[in-house]
């Protein structure tokens, strides 16, 4: 028997349950199908930086009001926890890169982010620990940090279901239905599903769930790997950071680790499902050598865990927020591992873009699907170039 819904969503990732929680909250009977389990992709190994320091002003707007309206706030906006921790962040950028630098400050100071450029001596004052031979300038974000990726979307799923949204896990999506160039509903491991709103919002899988509707997607997937290291005892204080001068990024992981990833050797095309869980051969030797430079006392850490994650990435490594020509087909997908943090302000923007006809939350038309068939591929108006090598 076929079950009927007012929007069915695709993927209990981040963005999806994010999605979920809107469309709920707005009062539609929506459906979460998911083909394993709850945030058991590419949301279960992010590395839940919450920053808003982007070259493209329209992914720093979606991190601040993502910020402002929903991890600062996650209790009375969502309830349940999403595990924010202020940590303060720091962008170390090449010297070549200082007037960037500074042009990126400054358009999110105009949308009122609180950032600045500061000196070296300044990161030494408030972070005796890292190392500042390698640069001259950083952009500080105190009110940034970190959460938790799967507390997050937990939340979200939980608050949806409140809303008298469904859940309905290990259900792998066969088919997607069409009549008169409308989307009608699913095909699924468990049975048809009917809908005049389908958003794929399926991760790495988002490809596959696209072209079963007929839409090539312009996507890959990106393999990333992430490792945890023990905190060195003396270690003081330390930030969020992403550094482009040794091309790594590492976060405190509680108390007692760090969580520290590579911006190169990403590997790209594997199968959404692989079953290589390896990180690649040389990860693990490159990020230590890389943030000893940063951080001298790495060489009294020792490695806790390693883990392996998996999205969908664009050409232009920024994500698709967009409808399709199919009505009623909607992709929140492409998210190129800087989905989590974009995800409460991307996934209220999309429900006001499918309910409203056009959003307000945040303006999300520079992710629109057509802009790769435009040949308008998105760029940091002071670019650093791609965050993944």
């Amino acid at each position: 028997m076929t079950q009927t819904y007012d929007a069915i969503v695709i993927g209990a990732g981040v963005m999806g349950a994010s999605i979920a929680f809107h469309l709920a909250e707005r009062g539609l009977k929506t459906a979460i199908l998911e083909r394993t389990v709850s945030a058991a992709g590419a949301t279960g190994h992010s590395s839940g930086l919450v920053r808003m320091h982007y070259d493209l002003a329209a992914e720093s707007h979606l991190t601040f009001t993502s910020y402002k309206n929903y991890f600062n706030v996650w209790k009375d906006r969502v309830g349940g926890e999403c595990g924010f921790q202020q940590t303060g962040f720091l962008q170390i950028a090449k010297r070549e890169h200082e007037d960037k630098l500074r042009g990126n400050v400054a358009n999110q100071q105009k949308i009122g982010i609180n950032t600045s450029v500061i000196s070296v001596d300044e990161v030494r004052k408030l972070f005796p620990d890292l190392l500042t031979e390698h640069f001259d300038y950083a952009a500080y974000e105190p009110d940034s940090g970190y959460a938790d990726a799967t507390l997050t979307t937990n939340s979200f799923l939980e608050s949806a279901k409140r809303n008298d949204a469904t859940l309905i896990q290990n259900c792998e999506v066969t088919a997607i239905q069409v009549s008169g160039g409308k989307v009608t509903g699913v095909t699924t491991t468990k049975g048809e599903f009917s809908a005049p709103v389908v958003i794929n919002a399926a991760g790495p899988w988002a490809k596959h769930v696209a072209s079963l509707a007929g839409i090539d997607v312009p996507l890959v997937t990106w393999t990333h790997d992430v490792a945890f290291l023990h905190r060195p005892p003396t270690l003081g204080k330390f930030p969020a950071v992403i550094d482009d001068v040794i091309n790594c990024y590492f976060r405190p992981e509680g108390s007692a680790l760090i969580l520290a990833a590579g911006e190169d050797e990403s590997l790209r095309g594997e199968a959404p499902d692989a079953e290589d869980q390896t990180p690649t051969p040389t990860f693990l030797e490159k990020l230590i050598d890389a943030m000893v430079q940063r951080m001298p006392k790495i060489e009294e850490s020792g490695l806790h865990s390693v883990h392996v994650g998996r999205d969908g990435i664009t050409p232009d490594q920024r994500a698709i927020y967009s409808d399709t020509e199919l009505k009623g087909f909607y992709l929140a997908c492409g998210l190129s591992g800087t989905g989590f943090k974009t995800s409460p302000a991307a996934g209220a923007s999309m429900v006001e873009l499918i309910l409203d006809g056009k959003p307000k939350t945040v303006d999300i038309s520079p992710f629109r699907f057509s802009r790769f068939a435009e040949g308008k591929l998105l760029e940091g108006e002071y670019g650093y170039g791609n965050i993944w090598k």
